[in-house]
């Protein structure tokens, strides 16, 4: 029993923190708001770079975000390390989008 609760609290704090996640990508993205990452990674960003940057960020944040729900939803009906897998792609894509944005805008 103690597993089963502790699979359902993972994946609903994965759930949680992937729409977070989501919400905060989908900002950066749509609403281009630059003011959601820190000003070091975005200071010599041109205005007009900024709708590129915010889409390849954004873009970033929001993969993270997926991974991390849809490794929260296979958690609770696998209740399975392997679970995990998707988090761990999510994030290793999301984090290479930001990176891929740094280099390419703010330089």
């Amino acid at each position: 029993m103690e597993d089963i609760a502790w699979f359902i609290a993972v994946s609903a704090l994965l759930v949680i923190l992937g729409f977070v996640f989501a919400w905060l990508g989908l900002a950066i993205w749509k609403k281009q708001k630059m003011e959601l990452i820190i000003r070091y990674h975005c200071d010599k960003v041109t205005e007009e770079n900024k709708p590129a940057y915010c889409r390849l960020s954004g873009a970033g944040v929001l993969v993270i975000g997926a991974g991390m729900i849809v490794s929260g939803i296979c958690s609770a009906l696998a209740q399975s390390a392997y679970a995990f897998i998707p988090m761990a792609a999510g994030l290793a894509a999301g984090i290479a989008l930001i990176i891929l944005a740094g280099i390419r805008y703010n330089h």
